[in-house]
């Protein structure tokens, strides 16, 4: 595929995820928003795998849960009485201390990175 039109695919999947996160945000199957801690983790586990997942055919994917996580985060963080910029800190600083123990497949990890991902709906829902 040319580079192109998979930078117009990534583009257009951000968006369709932004506006399904616009009219829900952060919202669970029972309608409540993410704690921010429970938020925090799964945007800084998303953002390790796709450091880790560069250049693999699953970076379209790993790009996708990290757009929910990371709104998810923003919207908990907002809601928790955190500021923007404190949130755009605290991800990238946890997912540097995650992204060795997902390199490493530590069990407890990987498993809590495969809850964050069972937890992102649908694009086509």
């Amino acid at each position: 595929m040319p580079r192109r039109k998979q930078l117009r695919d990534h583009v257009w999947t951000a968006a369709a995820i932004a506006a399904a996160l616009i009219a829900a945000p952060a919202a669970t199957a029972q309608g409540k928003t993410v704690p921010y801690p429970e938020a925090l983790n799964c945007a800084a586990l998303t953002h390790a795998a796709l450091k880790i997942g560069k250049g693999t055919p699953q970076e379209s994917q790993l790009f996708d849960h990290l757009i929910y996580w990371g709104m998810a985060a923003a919207d908990s963080g907002r809601a928790a009485g955190k500021n923007s910029k404190t949130v755009d800190a605290e991800v990238p600083a946890l997912s540097a201390q995650l992204e060795p123990k997902l390199r490493s497949q530590d069990s407890a990890t990987v498993s809590a990175l495969a809850a964050c991902v069972a937890r992102v709906p649908a694009l086509d829902k």
